[in-house]
């Protein structure tokens, strides 16, 4: 089987679960999300929201999902990670049954609240399982996550598109959540790990106090300073250049297709190369593209240089996770991804909100220019944190200390 494709199946040690239901149901969640992001523009032509309206709803989203990551993390590293997986979905139903539903702003902002909280609730659980099931293939596993997750994201504006043609959007969020709740027997197979567990329930005390594990943080929060800008702005840039809900979508799709491809491939050379190195040079270079998005002209243009950056973001972002896998013991790993879930989300609702404003203000090369200078300046304290305190770097094929090398 190809490593640049996702797999429904890994195999782990005899004791490592099964981690086709977690792929599968972050799949049809990322689905879901991806629904509601190409249907913005959509929303606010047919109802009358204003730019600054869907960027609060975007915002209430990351909130919600804010909140889920750190109160509801902690459990998963009790052994509760299938439980944590099921109630993500059923609450992931009950958001897209409300944004089915609604009419006013506050109602789609209640609506993707309780979306955000499914996805911050079923999220850690999942990266859990899949960090402790085969600690060898770290990277691998955590690039087949993304790869899901992502593929979802893919899907998602295809399905749409077609949806809102025949039926407009509300028949969409209706198909979303019966497509959802058809995936509930899937994650009722989910089985817990059987790794160290937090018998303690020290749950997220004492991990800021990490150094290594606070550099991790700000590599992430550089990440999803971009994803919070494009998931306000993308979408209206595209609408103002013209594209039509099917270009929407069909971009949208086209520009995301190539993270799933390389995200397996891209978590194994990370491991193999050392994720901080990675991180840093993939992250560096996404940082100069990211300019670029406020100078292109037209729908093509914008659509070609989003397919480079997912290039780019394929290889690069399975490092992320890893530096935050590497920072804490097999015992708090739930803890420490609910805690960088909560680092990604609320940075994308800061620049969400942020991102939104400076659109409405000054237009696209500026609100592209402040998130790449924003991002690099992120990353720069990253690297700086996440540095081994000898700074002797550790050549790939030499064993060394699985828990240090990926700092290199």
């Amino acid at each position: 089987m190809s490593s640049t494709a996702p797999e429904a199946s890994t195999a782990g040690p005899p004791h490592g679960p099964k981690l086709t239901p977690y792929f599968f149901i972050l799949f049809g969640m990322s689905a879901g999300l991806a629904c509601i992001i190409v249907l913005l523009a959509e929303l606010r032509d047919q109802l009358g929201f204003s730019e600054m309206g869907i960027g609060l709803a975007i915002g209430s989203g990351f909130a919600a999902a804010f909140v889920a990551s750190l109160v509801m993390a902690p459990h998963a590293d009790r052994g509760r990670a299938p439980s944590m997986l099921r109630a993500g979905l059923l609450l992931g139903i009950v958001g897209m049954v409300l944004l089915a539903l609604g009419h006013e702003l506050w109602h789609y902002m209640v609506g993707r609240a309780v979306f955000g909280f499914a996805m911050g609730t079923a999220g850690p659980a999942a990266r859990r399982t899949v960090i402790v099931a085969d600690p060898a293939n770290l990277g691998r596993n955590i690039g087949r996550l993304g790869a899901w997750d992502v593929g979802g994201f893919v899907a998602g504006p295809m399905i749409a598109a077609g949806l809102n043609m025949i039926g407009g959007f509300r028949l969409t969020f209706w198909v979303m959540a019966a497509a959802m709740a058809l995936l509930l027997p899937t994650a009722f197979r989910a089985q817990p790990d059987t790794a160290a567990r937090d018998l303690e329930r020290r749950g997220l005390k004492g991990l800021m106090r990490i150094r290594r594990l606070n550099g991790a943080f700000f590599v992430v929060s550089a990440y999803f300073v971009f994803f919070g800008t494009f998931e306000s702005v993308w979408v209206l840039e595209m609408d103002s250049r013209g594209a039509t809900s099917t270009m929407l979508a069909i971009g949208l799709s086209l520009a995301a297709l190539p993270i799933p491809l390389f995200s397996p491939l891209g978590g194994s050379l990370a491991q193999r190369y050392g994720a901080r190195r990675w991180a840093i040079g993939s992250l560096g270079t996404i940082t100069i593209v990211v300019v670029f998005y406020g100078i292109v002209p037209g729908v093509a243009a914008l659509v070609a240089i989003t397919m480079t950056h997912s290039v780019l973001e394929g290889f690069g972002f399975p490092a992320a996770p890893m530096l935050v896998s590497a920072a804490v013991p097999a015992d708090r790993q739930a803890s420490a991804q609910g805690l960088m879930s909560a680092v990604e989300l609320a940075s994308g609702a800061v620049s969400a909100v942020a991102a939104a404003w400076i659109y409405a203000a000054y237009g696209d090369t500026v609100v592209w220019v402040a998130t790449a200078i924003s991002m690099a300046t992120l990353l720069a304290i990253g690297a700086i944190l996440t540095r081994p305190e000898d700074r002797q770097l550790v050549r790939p094929g030499v064993p060394s200390d699985p828990t240090r090398r990926p700092f290199q």
